[in-house]
């Protein structure tokens, strides 16, 4: 299994890590990284420590 934080990592709900921003994140010393939904293209940030579990917040339901 890739790391999640890896560029191109895909997570089970189909959105891909694009990569790390220089923008530090709000969860315990982490990054915040760009992430594309594999189903409507929407691009949204996240947490390192959530990428495995997001979900797209424009067409699943996910958090902004």
């Amino acid at each position: 299994m890739r790391d999640s934080t890896a560029i191109g990592y895909i997570n089970k709900n189909m959105q891909e890590n694009l990569g790390r921003t220089h923008m530090p994140g709000t969860d315990n010393n982490q990054w915040f990284y760009v992430l594309k939904c594999g189903s409507c293209g929407n691009e949204y940030y996240s947490n390192g420590t959530d990428i495995w579990q997001r979900k797209c917040p424009k067409c699943q339901g996910g958090k902004p």
